[in-house]
């Protein structure tokens, strides 16, 4: 069971292809880690990249964060990126990886803030989202987090557009349109995102 993750945030000095390549690269060296169990890179826009990986416990995470791939990210940075990358640990509340995921292409990271004191009922609010998101074929992969005390917000690959507009149209926006005003402490931030590659292992 997925329980934790990491987020990197980095601006990039050089080409969106020199850094495509180097995410490609970073790719096929994580997919040798038994114990990451999801990584994903990600272009936002203006020059901002990120790197989304997942795993099993707080083991696999340290694991991931002292082995080659990371080594190889974080040496990486005086010759393709503009400052230190932005680390955020992040704790998953649920998830949907299926056994293969192919065909990866479109992203859209949600982030947002639960009221003082309505944080326990945000964490359950995203909890309950993964019985949703298990029906909507389009969704590849889906990813509930939460950062920090009060900090929430979700991860989401599809394979195309069109299926990740019928996710922001369904259940699940309407569900945080529903509650929003009693428990969140604002409109979520949205980013739609391109997925440049992506690995995930096989799971029993």
């Amino acid at each position: 069971m997925i329980t934790k993750a990491l987020l990197f945030r980095f601006e990039s000095q050089t080409d969106e292809d020199t850094m495509d390549t180097f995410l490609e690269d970073l790719a096929t060296e994580v997919s040798w880690e038994k114990t990451t169990q999801a990584w994903f890179g990600i272009r936002y826009m203006r020059g901002e990249f990120g790197v989304y990986s997942c795993f099993d416990d707080e083991a696999g995470r340290e694991a991931h964060m002292g082995g080659t791939a990371a080594a190889s990210f974080f040496g990486a940075q005086q010759r393709l990126m503009t400052s230190t990358p932005v680390t955020t640990r992040i704790e998953i509340l649920g998830s949907k990886l299926p056994r293969v995921l192919e065909g990866v292409a479109k992203g859209l990271v949600l982030r947002f803030k639960a009221k003082p004191g309505k944080e326990a009922e945000v964490a359950q609010m995203m909890r309950d989202c993964q019985p949703l998101v298990d029906k909507e074929a389009g969704t590849l992969a889906w990813f509930a987090n939460q950062y920090g005390e009060s900090h929430f917000g979700t991860f989401a690959v599809f394979a195309d557009n069109g299926a990740r507009f019928a996710h922001l149209t369904g259940q699940i926006p309407r569900a945080l349109g529903m509650t929003g005003l009693a428990l969140l402490g604002g409109a979520p931030e949205v980013s739609m995102v391109d997925i440049i590659t992506g690995t995930a292992r096989q799971r029993d």
